[in-house]
């Protein structure tokens, strides 16, 4: 085969915690694609985007990974509904920056704007809105996907309904999507009005961010974890589209204006020196600030201003533990909290979001309830242990994991936390009966 005579590439991704050595495929055009496809071994291919994962999700050891380089990024053309076609190697901020001066924005982005589209796809990601708009898949009008023998599909909600939705969170184990079509919202400037308000504890902040659900489009809170007076006081953030202004134009930027050349000293991400930054943050943030007037790309991508922000983690890198719990269980938030904040782990980020209804995806994390994602130094003693304990904790209240973003879960969790899997792998099976996509994060959890 192909492969065997290349060279391998050592691949990393963003939580600087896996690393793996693989033979990277860039096909130019879409039969070298399927000719890759068609050709690899027993370990199989995965396809990789930016390798924005914190985890495993696109490293396939010893095996295939595969990079698209053909697909165009500049978008041809937007319908007077706001349909627009895109490569699925097209980034958030390449999308952007063509479709906000005319007027138009994504319904759903994720944290960063260095995804892709077809990882967005892949992990079916969710905002800072998903109790108003829900995750990426609600916008996918109809995408292209390569399966594992080589045809391409076109595929809807309507047309080839299953493999749409098994692929919606699949994390890249149905096919790889050449392009997506999608229904873009209207917006009338390209700047928000945000409130901003801080919280000595954290009943106070959760009731008001119930109660913000309501009137805002947006909806985010930071949470201070290693406070030992005050453990999760945190800073809320709501925010709505602003009108437009007289002879103002909208535009995107995601150029970052600072850049990390190498990683920081793994003792920056110590217990005292967390508790430091988080003061510091706390303090300075203020009792409230109304109808601020900012950029989206700043309120949505506020670390896309520093390039390579997870160096600050050091080279022993970092765990994004991010769980969903139903409303039902929202007290299995406070006694998350208390658990994190007397274990002594440093957690470094951490961040609260109001999530909506669910979708039809087997694998889709979000659930009607709240979402918490938590930031911890990768190699801190017992750190993985005790997140095994937390995730039983997860598991009594009905709740769940995000896979996209799992770097450690015990693969016994999965039919408990996802009972749609069983109704994933007939899909898979059935469009991928030799396992041609494979991944470490798909041999982990036995999927």
């Amino acid at each position: 085969m192909v492969s065997q005579s290349m060279d391998k590439t050592k691949l990393e991704t963003w939580g600087n915690v896996s690393v793996s050595e693989s033979y990277l495929r860039e096909p130019e055009t879409i039969h070298d694609l399927r000719n890759i496809i068609e050709s690899v071994g027993e370990r199989g291919c995965i396809p990789r985007g930016l390798g924005m994962s914190y985890g495993d999700q696109p490293m396939n050891s010893s095996g295939d990974v595969i990079r698209p380089s053909f697909s165009g990024k500049t978008i041809e053309h937007v319908s007077m509904s706001g349909l627009v076609t895109v490569s699925s190697s097209a980034t958030f901020a390449e999308l952007l920056e063509q479709v906000v001066p005319l007027g138009w924005y994504m319904p759903v982005v994720p944290g960063t704007s260095s995804v892709t589209i077809g990882g967005a796809i892949a992990a079916d990601i969710h905002g800072k809105n998903h109790y108003r708009q829900s995750s990426i898949a609600d916008h996918i009008e109809s995408m292209t996907l390569m399966l594992a023998d080589g045809e391409t599909i076109r595929c809807s909600k309507s047309q080839e309904s299953s493999i749409f939705w098994a692929t919606m969170g699949g994390l890249g184990l149905t096919g790889i999507i050449i392009e997506a079509t999608i229904q873009l919202i209207p917006i009338r400037s390209s700047k928000v009005l945000v409130d901003r308000r801080s919280f000595s504890n954290f009943p106070d902040l959760f009731e008001a961010m119930k109660s913000q659900t309501t009137n805002a489009e947006y909806s985010v809170a930071w949470l201070d974890l290693a406070s030992k007076n005050n453990p999760g006081r945190g800073i809320l953030e709501t925010a709505n589209h602003a009108d437009s202004e007289p002879d103002s134009q909208s535009s995107y930027e995601t150029k970052p204006v600072l850049s990390l050349p190498s990683f920081f000293p793994d003792l920056l991400l110590r217990q005292s020196t967390v508790n430091a930054y988080n003061s510091l943050r706390f303090s300075s943030a203020g009792w409230g600030q109304n109808n601020k007037k900012i950029e989206l790309s700043t309120f949505m991508h506020p670390l896309d201003k520093v390039r390579n922000w997870n160096r600050l983690y050091g080279k022993t890198g970092i765990i994004q533990w991010q769980m969903a719990v139903p409303e039902i269980s929202e007290h299995t938030l406070f006694d998350v909290i208390d658990a994190i904040n007397h274990a002594n782990a440093p957690a470094f980020l951490v961040v609260l979001k109001k999530l909506g209804v669910s979708n039809q995806a087997p694998l889709s994390f979000p659930i009607l309830g709240w979402t918490l994602a938590v930031d911890f130094p990768a190699k801190h003693e017992g750190i993985y242990e005790f997140l095994d304990d937390l995730d039983q904790k997860l598991l009594m209240a009905g709740g769940r994991v995000y896979l996209a973003k799992d770097a450690r879960l015990n693969p016994k969790l999965i039919p408990k936390m996802y009972p749609g899997v069983h109704e994933w792998r007939a899909i898979r099976r059935n469009i991928d009966p030799d396992r041609r996509w494979q991944s470490d994060f798909s041999r982990r959890l036995d999927l």
